[in-house]
């Protein structure tokens, strides 16, 4: 019994080795577990339903060796260079994994609210997203402006291709999509604001704009996989069990792969060996696993995005090796770059099926709202020092001795600096006498009211898309796995189990 032990032991200490080293901290080096050909998983071996090379580092820092093995013997330890250590159940292996030692990234739902948090929180200034609901040129008038970039989601297929660059030009920043991770919507949002050189992206998305911009696209996929500002602020929306899903489908994408790779093996061979026909059958568990697997990757929705870079519209999607032209426009208002891409993407979507979106980055009305009140407190101010040099007393003449909103209540006042009043309008205030002075500082002054009530709107609205944001984070699923353990404790779930089961199928039967 012992020798059986020991010989399933020892071949997962080979697979393991042959991964990566340890390190001090007992984690796996990175980049050798990613060049490394691990032998496919044995079946008696508990990591084989869970293949992923954080787990190793879980595994090696818990539960010392054991030195007695009982007839009834527990599933065969790892050993990871002579440590011997207990496996763990895939399901206490997620328990352990949080949302920042995860590798992966999780799926977000298509809700512009949760991309303009994720926007703000990583540096982005005056930058919004907003829903798309038809490709018109109505609609887009309607949205703040400038736009920034269109970013359509739908059903993946590849199309338009027949314009793709040869290589990635030097003018257009472009990242790939690595396999296995749900990150396509962030590096969507990410290819578009690294082309938008007016927009501030912040001090982290700047530094690594320049580290990267003598990277390859696959290069620069490679180094946003690891860049963990990001995967955190994107994994915040990750719960328990959205970990386990994404772990299961990459699961089931190694299998195939490896699977792919023994048919073709044993394809060579049969050339050679003509006489044995038979083939091994999958179980039906695996068959199972890999039905809905594969039902999960037809059903697979993709994030692809379409910017302007000069004069040229590029579509961006992070499956393509390169960049493609979608055409070039000449930015006159007859012609602008959304005209250039929207009869193309409404072809799209009208010749697909209804599940898609568009959402487009634009520049938050806030920057824009703020920028006016700066102006008119400004223009204000030297209204009022004109009308100190015309006549002293001249605010016993006003209607109303209601003051101006100050720049402090408005949360401009850092900002005023920014925009003085122009020289052509200081002229003109100039030449006024003080009748026009008065009614034009009445006007200014209600003027001032209309925008502090805009600004208030979309601080609102920021504020109410941060609480669904936060709403979204939130994990119910631990609290209702142990409100359900505590019922099944009671007997409450037993008792219960009729009214939610359908027939023919309590107890498994």
């Amino acid at each position: 019994m012992l020798e059986e032990q020991a010989t399933l032991e020892s071949e997962p200490s080979i697979a393991i080795s042959k991964a990566g080293a340890i390190d001090d901290s007992g984690i796996l080096s990175k980049t050798e577990i990613s060049s490394a050909e691990v032998p496919p998983p044995k079946e008696s071996l508990a990591l084989s339903s869970c293949p992923k090379k954080r787990a190793i580092s879980e595994l090696s820092s818990k539960d010392g060796p054991s030195n007695k093995k009982s007839r009834e013997s527990p599933p065969p330890s790892l050993i990871v260079n002579g440590d011997s250590r207990n496996t763990k159940t895939p399901e206490s292996l997620g328990a352990e994994l949080g949302k920042d030692t995860w590798q992966g990234f999780c799926e977000i739902e298509s809700e512009p609210a949760y991309f303009s948090v994720i926007l703000r929180e990583m540096g982005v200034q005056s930058v919004t997203v907003r829903e798309v609901f038809a490709i018109h040129p109505t609609i887009l008038e309607m949205l703040p402006q400038p736009i920034h970039g269109l970013i359509l989601l739908f059903n993946y297929r590849k199309f338009g291709n027949a314009d793709q660059a040869t290589e990635c030009p030097a003018n257009v920043w472009f990242a790939n999509q690595l396999p296995a991770q749900n990150s396509c919507a962030t590096l969507a949002m990410i290819n578009i604001l690294m082309n938008s050189i007016d927009v501030d992206i912040g001090e982290h998305l700047s530094q690594f704009r320049d580290f990267t911009s003598d990277f390859t696209p696959y290069q620069r996929g490679e180094a946003l996989s690891s860049f963990d500002f990001v995967k955190r602020i994107h994994n915040s929306f990750a719960k328990q069990m959205d970990i386990l899903e994404s772990d299961k489908h990459l699961s089931y994408k190694v299998s195939k792969a490896g699977r792919m790779k023994r048919e073709r093996i044993e394809k060579k061979k049969s050339k050679k060996k003509t006489g044995s026909k038979s083939r091994r059958r999958p179980s039906a568990d695996s068959a199972a696993t890999d039905d809905s697997a594969e039902d999960h990757e037809d059903n697979a929705h993709h994030y692809i995005a379409f910017v302007p870079v000069g004069n040229e519209v590029w579509k961006l999607d992070g499956l393509d090796p390169l960049p493609t032209s979608m055409g070039t426009f000449n930015g006159t208002s007859e012609e602008t770059w959304l005209s250039a891409v929207s009869d193309t993407i409404a072809t799209l979507m009208a010749a697909g099926d209804d599940e898609y979106g568009v959402i487009a980055l634009t520049q938050s009305p806030l920057r824009s709202l703020r920028k006016e009140a700066c102006l008119t407190i400004n223009t204000l101010r030297y209204i009022e020092e004109r009308l100190d040099m015309v006549n002293k007393d001249w605010k016993s003449f006003l209607v109303t001795n209601e003051e101006p909103l100050s720049p402090k209540m408005l949360g401009v006042e850092d900002q005023l600096s920014s925009y003085p009043v122009p020289v052509a309008t200081k002229a003109r205030i100039d030449d006024e006498h003080m009748p026009y002075l008065l009614d034009r500082r009445s006007r200014l002054a209600e003027e001032l009211e209309k925008l502090a009530a805009g600004i208030t709107v979309e601080l609102q609205s920021e504020a109410e898309e941060e609480q669904k944001a936060a709403q979204r984070r939130y994990d119910c699923g631990p609290v209702i796995k142990k409100w359900l353990e505590m019922l099944a404790e009671n007997g409450h779930l037993a008792e219960n189990l009729d009214r939610f089961m359908p027939a023919g199928r309590k107890g498994g039967k």
